[in-house]
């Protein structure tokens, strides 16, 4: 049992179990092959919090991102998921795995809950989402569905929804209203990705289980798969983690990844404040991404921005990262990162900002600060503008992620 419990947008994209300097990325496929490759990228939760409720998120997590082995695969499970400190989901598991069989190239997310339950306003028995998608003789393709055991609303059976339509919006009086068998997909250029989200809470009026205002997503998954391509660029970024002792307390704020770039667009995902009760304040994050591919170069370019932390008696200023990477059709690859930290301050004392890669500061009795700490290797470099080891609360607090890298 792995509980884990992080805090991000709705649009958000997962969390995952790493920790640290390293990457949740996969690097499985480096080599100077010309070989196709294909990207395989899954997620699965049991619930999530769109703005609003400090402290929570993301929980019963399962992820791998852009990974090229098609036999990875990740499960969690947790009795209980909670929202505001309210049981909303028991007897949670989630699980997304990657596939090459006689259905093709892909990736399916799945995510059960035996009951979920906002007081006497919303009652769901049985609950099971999952989704697909496929790469199979030349076509992509996705599947998607949630399927319901018992319906109850306002304590009346209502069992036309045991198998929903796709994105079905029901009145929930006291609370607003949900869409059950939220399920799309997505195609581009370089692949596809699909969604199935068994529930969407939609908190439209003051209650005592939800805050007004506020949507929570129950069931969440998300398959991606990417076309054979010669390069395939990858990479992600996040704004914060915090973990004391084994315990993941927050993951990662305003998660990005890609397995298959963006087009060339730049996407945006940005969170509230996030607090960790005793332990840290983060102040508002985003991170973009922007990357593509194509016959000529593929690149892809990742950055994180937090606007201020508290860790303790430690006072940090705006913090930022970025990653960057491409590779051209005649096998030249190039790496960049950077990251800046603002100011660290200990009450009215005011310390320097150390530069240089894996640079160290030690503040005796306080905490142990790690600027700009650098993994690169030929074609990924991952970046960590500011890493704090906590000393008297067994605490490590990972700030401005970023990373890039291209495989094939």
């Amino acid at each position: 049992m792995r509980p884990r419990i992080g805090y991000k947008k709705l649009a958000a994209v997962g969390v995952a179990a790493v920790v640290g300097v390293a990457s949740t990325i996969a690097l499985t496929s480096g080599s100077a092959s010309a070989a196709p490759v294909f990207g395989y990228s899954g997620y699965a939760f049991g619930t999530d919090v769109q703005a609003g409720i400090v402290g929570s998120g993301p929980t019963v997590v399962s992820q791998f991102s852009c990974t090229t082995q098609p036999n990875s695969s990740d499960r969690n499970d947790l009795a209980t998921a909670n929202v505001n400190n309210k049981a909303i989901a028991q007897t949670v598991t989630t699980g997304t795995h990657s596939f090459n069989d006689a259905r093709g190239n892909g990736v399916t997310s799945n995510a059960t809950a035996a009951d979920i339950r906002v007081g006497g306003l919303v009652h769901l028995v049985g609950a099971k989402t999952t989704t697909t998608s496929v790469y199979k003789n030349g076509q992509l393709s996705y599947s998607g569905n949630t399927t319901f055991a018992a319906v109850r609303i306002g304590g009346v059976n209502v069992p036309s929804l045991l198998k929903p339509s796709p994105n079905f919006k029901v009145a929930i009086p006291g609370l607003g209203y949900m869409v059950l068998n939220r399920v799309g997909g997505v195609k581009t250029s370089a692949g596809i990705y699909s969604y199935s989200q068994a529930v969407v809470l939609h908190a439209t009026v003051k209650n005592r289980y939800i805050p007004e205002g506020i949507d929570v997503v129950v069931l969440k998954t998300r398959a991606e798969i990417t076309k054979p391509a010669t390069a395939m660029v990858i990479g992600d970024a996040y704004g914060s983690t915090v973990r004391v002792g084994n315990l993941v307390k927050s993951g990662k704020t305003a998660y990005q990844a890609t397995c298959q770039g963006t087009e060339g667009k730049t996407i945006r995902n940005a969170t509230g404040e996030v607090v960790v009760p005793k332990v840290a304040y983060v102040g508002a994050v985003f991170t973009t991404k922007n990357g593509y591919m194509g016959a000529e170069k593929s690149a892809v370019k990742f950055t994180s921005h937090i606007a201020g932390v508290k860790v303790g008696n430690l006072q940090i200023g705006a913090i930022e990262s970025s990653a960057s990477a491409w590779k051209t059709k005649d096998g030249k690859v190039g790496l960049n990162s950077t990251s800046s930290v603002a100011s660290v301050k200990v009450g009215n004392k005011t310390y320097a900002v150390a530069t240089g890669p894996n640079a160290t500061l030690d503040i005796p009795g306080v905490a142990k600060l790690t600027f700009n700490q650098v993994v690169r290797q030929s074609r990924y470099v991952s970046v960590n503008a500011l890493v704090i080891d906590v000393y008297s609360l067994d605490s490590k607090v990972v700030l401005g992620h970023s990373a890039a890298g291209v495989i094939g």
